[in-house]
Order: structure tokens, then sequence, then C-alpha cells
């Protein structure tokens, strides 16, 4: 095969040109850098318009537009969703093709390997039944594209910021250091996960695409009904076996010249793989057939195949259409439930950020990405540990020893893809109670050290922090006013009383 055929095969040249700027862009969505720039801001703002189109945060998010159309592109084209806007497959592809410099053997370690449907589907029913029930933990360890976003601002965001700090230590004003902030933990989960992922894309390819991930699963179904499809021509193919040994879904089997579709992502390799040119991408009826016995017998497997699939497949996307109706449903549930608990003021220590309505709908919708908590510009958007519980673990948390929220900032309202912080006008944030102060004074430094201070008073953006004598010591002492406290943390963080504050900001389980 000529070198000329590989690098000039328009598909596979188009594939990579859109697959590298996604995967590029979604990296710029996570990556917490350009200090405000104008033209790496709009950067920012287009890369994060890109975690719309990722399949489970346009599912939660109820947007039946995008989902509809990375149906239809799959049920006409198969799985390239897979392989061009999946940030994780393609964060894959890259690895796979570190691998493939090294030797000729490293390129063609593959072999065909039968579909291991029970776990495949098994993950797809977790994945739903989480989606269905409202725990978005449960969704969030294997949605691939929170998974990608953890990876790249728990992960390496910390890792480049203290290669930063470092040089700034040797180099000087060259480089500015940087504060971390990230939670140390969440830094060693993602990790570990890039770790588990590599290795598995090192030795496997795109073996957890097609047996973990559950959006490679249920694409995989619809793919089934694709005109367009990777098909082999048996009277070019010389039984070869290459494009089998260099498929890294591993789902060419070479003894029957079958390629099956549900686990193909439709990334072209194999078209530039066959010297024969028996290997193309065309709509079913135009490649050339080979009617003797082995082409029949082949096409009668592949259509009792489909045959069998076809209640799963009905079955998958029953599921996924309902999926949707069920958000509507429970996105409207918050508010009644915050009318049957009274305001569940005080209930809560965890402060959601204003836009998530409530716990309940945070649970529900968070796939903990972590878009906002990169975008925070104060910090204080910080992943949860305990803070939720095991519901909540890894989605946003105020935490106010790391800053504080902003009184005129809707950041987080205006990247979260998955609806899990709806989008507030500056007006609206200014008036949602997210939680209320609490003082106490046997911590504040005007009872422990004598001195007068009224810091959180001074800070206050909505008032409600007042300064007043005491009767007993005649120091003054501030009084926070609940009913216009609306919990954005400042005085919490100004505090200078260590090492507990003397005021600190209780949550609400449903914002007012």
């Amino acid at each position: 095969m000529s070198k000329r055929q590989q690098i000039y095969n328009p598909l596979r040249l188009l594939r990579q040109f859109a697959a590298g700027v996604c995967l590029v862009l979604m990296v710029v969505a996570f990556a917490d850098w350009g200090n405000g720039t104008p033209a790496i801001s709009t950067l920012h703002r287009v890369a994060s318009a890109l975690a719309e189109w990722q399949f489970v945060p346009a599912l939660l998010s109820v947007s039946a537009t995008t989902i509809a159309i990375l149906l239809l592109i799959t049920l006409l084209f198969g799985r390239i969703y897979c392989s061009t806007l999946c940030p994780l497959g393609v964060a894959q592809d890259v690895v796979n093709a570190l691998r493939n410099s090294r030797s000729k053997a490293s390129a063609t370690r593959f072999s065909y390997r039968t579909a291991d449907k029970k776990l495949r589907y098994s993950i797809l029913a977790a994945a739903t039944l989480g989606i269905a029930v409202g725990v978005g933990a449960l969704v969030a360890l294997i949605d691939p594209y929170s998974i990608f976003g953890r990876v790249i601002y728990d992960g390496l965001r910390p890792v480049a910021q203290a290669i930063n700090n470092a040089l700034a230590l040797t180099v000087g004003d060259t480089f500015g250091r940087e504060t971390v902030t990230i939670s140390w933990l969440s830094s060693l989960l993602a990790l570990v996960t890039m770790a588990i992922l590599g290795v598995v894309a090192w030795r496997w390819g795109r073996r957890y695409c097609n047996s973990f991930c559950p959006v490679g699963t249920l694409l995989g179904e619809v793919s089934r009904f694709a005109p367009m499809k990777i098909k082999i021509d048996t009277e070019k193919c010389n039984s070869c076996g290459l494009c089998a040994r260099k498929c890294k879904s591993e789902c060419i089997d070479p003894a029957t010249h079958s390629i099956d579709p549900t686990r193909c992502v439709v990334c072209f390799d194999c078209i530039d793989n066959c010297a024969q040119q028996a290997i193309s991408f065309s709509p079913i009826g135009i490649a050339k057939q080979n009617h003797n016995k082995k082409s029949a017998e082949v096409q009668k497997r592949k259509t009792n195949a489909a045959d069998m699939s076809r209640g799963k497949f009905l079955s998958s996307l029953a599921v996924a259409a309902a999926i949707p109706t069920s958000r509507m449903v429970s996105a409207k549930g918050p508010h009644q439930h915050g009318k049957g608990m009274g305001n569940g003021i005080g209930e809560a220590r965890p402060v959601a950020p204003p836009g998530a309505r409530s716990l309940t709908q945070l649970h529900a919708k968070c796939t903990a990405c972590h878009l906002c908590v990169s975008k925070c510009p104060t910090h204080v958007l910080q992943p949860a540990i305990a803070e939720y519980g095991l519901q909540g673990v890894m989605q946003p948390v105020m935490r106010f020893d790391k800053g504080y929220c902003l009184y005129d900032c809707t950041l987080c309202g205006e990247v979260c893809p998955t609806g899990a912080i709806d989008l507030l006008d500056r007006e609206e944030k200014k008036m949602t109670f997210i939680g209320h102060a609490v003082f106490d004074r046997e911590r504040c430094i005007v009872a422990t050290d004598g001195v007068e201070c009224g810091n959180c008073a001074e800070h206050c953006p909505a008032e409600a922090i007042k300064m007043v004598k005491s009767p007993i010591d005649r120091r003054t002492y501030p009084e926070v006013e609940k009913a216009l406290c609306i919990g954005c943390g400042r005085c919490e963080y100004l505090c200078p009383a260590t090492p507990i504050k003397a005021i600190r900001v209780k949550g609400y389980k449903t914002h007012k």
C-alpha cells in the first residue's frame, strides 16, 4: 500500500481534523488559563458551548433538538460521534496512535473478539436507572464526557500549576505563581482514572468504549440500522487479516469478512490499511458482493443478529426517549418539594451553587464534569467529597475557605451543559437565597482577642450584617438579619477567626 493512499484518504483526514479540533476545544473548556484575555475568553465560550453537544449532558438538559441530531447522525452514518465529538474517545485514539508508532508489532496487536453483551447492557441499564431515579453520581462514574473533564481539570491542571510555580521560583517574574485550589483527593482520583484508561487504551485500544461506555452501547444499537457502513468486498479481499489486526475496536471478523456495526467507531483506519482496496464506506448494496455460499452464510448471520437485537434496540431507544420526559417532570419537583418542606432553612450545611435551585436538582442532573468548577473566578466552587453524602460525591459545592460567590457572577449557570445549574440573570442571582450566615460569638476575635473587627458587616453585599453593641461587655458584634442574607459566603471567607470561622453559612436544601 502506498503512503500516498494513507495520507490523502479524504474521509480519514476529515475525521481526524474534526476530532482534533473537538479535542483541543474540550481541553480549552476545562483549562483555567488566559487571565481574562479577550481572545482566549472567546475561545473559552466556544469551547464551553461544545459541551452542550455531548450526549449525556444533552440528555440531562432535555435538549431534544441536540439529542435528535446526534441520533440522526448515528442512524445514518454509525458511531461517528464516538470517533469525533467524544473527547475521551479521541484521547484514547491519541494514546493508541502513540503505541502504534513504536513498532509494527504494536500497530498490529489487535484481534477480533466477540462483544461482551451482558457487561455492555448491564452498564447501560445502570446508567439509565441512575438518570431515571435522579442519581447523577452514578452516571458521573461512567459518562465519558464527565470523566474527561475531571481528568483535565482535577488531574492535569494541578500538575501544570505545580510545574508553573516551580518555574516561578527558579526563573522569577516570567512565570506568575498560581494558587492551587483544587482538592488533592479529587486530583488523585482523576490521575488514577487517567492512568487506568491510559493503560486500557495502550493495550486494548477502544476496549473501554465497547465494553463499559453506556453512550457507546446505546449509539451502537442505533448504528445497526445505518445505511452507511464499513463493508468488505469479498471478491477483492485476500483474507490477509491485516484490517482485523489493526482494528482498535476489535470488531472485524476476518473469518466471516464481517464488521460488527455496534462496535465500529467509523474511524476509517481499516480503509487505509487495506492494500486490496476491499474495504469501503458506502450505502448497503453499493459494494460488490460475492454471492458464493460463504458470503450468503455471512449475510444470513448478519440478518439474524439484526433481528434478534431489534427488540433490544427498540427497548433502549424507548428508554432514551422516556428519560427527557422524566427529567422535565423532575425539573418541577424541587419547587414542589420546597413547598412541602417549608423552606428547608438550616436543615443542610452544604451550600449548592446559585441556579441549582435545590439539592434534588443538583444531584439528579449533575455528572460532576467540573466545567463550572473550572470557570469559577473565586474558586469557591469545589468538588464535594462527603458534604452531600454518597449521592453527591464530586458534585460542585461552595467552600468558603477557598473563596466566596461574587454578587453579580453567573458563570456557573452559563457553562453548565446538563441543566443542573440554571442560568440566572444578574438581578435574579442577587435575589436567590442559597443559605444564611450564622454567627458564633465565642469564636469572634472581638471576644477572644478584645479587638474591633466588623469585617463581615463591611463587606456584606446584601447589607444583611450590622454591628451591634452588646449590653454585656459593651463590645460591638455582628448581627445577621436572616431575611436579607443570600448565603454568598463573603463574610465567612473574610472572617479572620482561626482555625474555625466565627461566622459560617448554612445552606438551604431548596433555594428561595
